[in-house]
């Protein structure tokens, strides 16, 4: 068994479509499928919400015309039956009670929301469904919020493990007796009402990591549009090159810290299980990808540079933190409070430093801090961050980054909390030439291993 996530840009139109159905072609194993919503569709469907939130009527059923057409033009494209046009006739009317619902309102509720952003990955299935079926795959499709349960706080859904467990056993495996493959959506569950709800963006790898763990399977793929994860961000990095082994630790500390291939919470259900996870690109199918497993033969060296800019660094000042107790857990229950999460902490006898990347709750913050304590804000601020296992005990990495960014600021260092983490802050002017120095002192000279592997230009061509 095993399951197999493909994004946006691999079923962006029929073409693609196709491709992933040869692929599913070469499988020799039982296959569930979770596909994300067809290219640009999530982002029409951000769009159509902001328009009913600005009651801008005529704007919203543009969007709503645009993601009826695109599906119709797949769905022509690629032959299929009349079934499928009725079934998008049907969820273009249920797109457009809601605006009318939101019109007569004058508002659009956040349970109106995530039902709006299940649309994307709610028709892409059904047509990948009915396209593979006529393709003469042994085929069968669930609604994703018939197996993923989550609980009610809309687009940022935590799912219920022990619920969407026992519902994909009840509803997912049943299915595998008469069929080869199940499809399903990405991203999208339900509450225990039977609401739709979202699990953030980016949460279908985070689909795909649940069911893979629920069916115990052998292996989890997540195919994109590139070969894998870099050592860094090529539209940066130009001499970048192809991570062939991460550990799951290292994959997981880069998804956090900013590589764009993995969502941040993708990995831990494959590390609860033990699933090797395979980063692979439906453009170029035979190349091996990036495999994450549990162990690495090549610790103790720096393996990628990731960053992540919009972060704004919190100076937390005060004479109470002395010999005091209770400090530490006053300024995280303000965070909690105004549910913003924390990225990197810093502490000394007197100061608290902190990193967060959402600062639309940042004046309350800084208004429940400044009770206590005298705060300062630095704004467009970066994580830079090294990546590596074993790198926090290798003696010379913090000389070496350090020495080479000597004539660059670093406001914040994080060393030591993480086994395979060297973070820093740098002002986001600084950001770009950062990477550069240290990709190029730890990364650039390393040659083809069986961790690394030169992107040459027939590889791109």
């Amino acid at each position: 068994m095993q399951v197999m996530k493909f994004g946006g840009t691999s079923v962006q139109d029929a073409t693609a479509i196709n491709r992933v159905i040869e692929i599913l072609r070469q499988q020799q194993t039982q296959s569930t499928i979770v596909v994300s919503a067809f290219a640009t569709i999530t982002n029409h469907l951000s769009e159509l919400i902001e328009s009913l939130k600005q009651q801008n009527i005529s704007a919203a059923e543009s969007h709503i015309n645009y993601i009826h057409n695109r599906h119709l033009t797949i769905s022509q494209d690629l032959n299929l039956e009349s079934e499928i046009f009725c079934f998008i006739e049907e969820m273009t009317e249920e797109l457009k009670q809601i605006v009318l619902a939101s019109k007569i309102l004058g508002e659009v509720t956040p349970r109106s929301i995530d039902s709006i952003m299940s649309y994307g990955e709610r028709l892409s299935s059904y047509i990948i469904y009915h396209a593979m079926k006529n393709a003469g795959i042994s085929i069968s499709h669930i609604d994703a919020r018939q197996i993923i349960k989550t609980d009610s706080n809309y687009s940022e859904a935590e799912v219920r493990i022990t619920d969407t467990t026992q519902a994909i056993e009840q509803f997912c495996k049943p299915l595998f007796s008469n069929h080869d493959v199940v499809i399903t959506g990405g991203f999208i569950g339900s509450d225990s009402s039977g609401n739709t709800t979202t699990l953030g963006r980016g949460g279908s790898d985070y689909s795909a990591a649940i069911i893979a763990a629920a069916l115990n399977a052998d292996r989890l793929e997540i195919w994109t549009d590139v070969d894998g994860i870099m050592t860094s961000d090529p539209r940066i990095i130009h001499d970048a090159k192809q991570i062939l082994c991460l550990t799951y630790d290292e994959a997981a500390e880069l998804a956090y810290f900013g590589a764009k291939v993995l969502h941040p919470k993708t990995i831990y259900p494959a590390v609860e299980n033990q699933i090797p996870v395979f980063v692979k690109n439906t453009f170029n199918p035979d190349f091996p990808g990036t495999k994450i497993i549990n162990f690495s033969k090549n610790n103790k060296m720096i393996k990628a540079i990731a960053f992540r800019p919009g972060i704004t660094v919190i100076n937390i000042n005060s004479n109470r933190m002395l010999g005091a107790y209770g400090f530490l857990s006053n300024v995280f229950n303000v965070f909690e409070k105004h549910k913003t999460s924390v990225d990197l902490v810093t502490t000394s006898e007197v100061n608290i430093s902190l990193t967060v990347d959402d600062d639309k709750n940042l004046p309350l913050i800084i208004s429940d801090l400044n009770k206590f304590a005298k705060i300062s804000v630095q704004k467009e601020m970066a994580i830079i961050s090294a990546i590596g296992e074993g790198i926090r005990n290798t003696a010379g990495i913090s000389s070496r980054l350090f020495g080479v960014l000597k004539g660059i600021n670093i406001s914040m260092v994080s060393i030591g909390a993480s086994e395979v983490n060297l973070s820093i802050i740098v002002n986001e002017n600084d950001m770009i030439e950062a990477i550069r120095l240290l990709h190029n002192e730890f990364l650039a000279s390393l040659p083809h291993s069986e961790i690394f592997r030169e992107i040459t230009k027939t590889d791109t061509e």
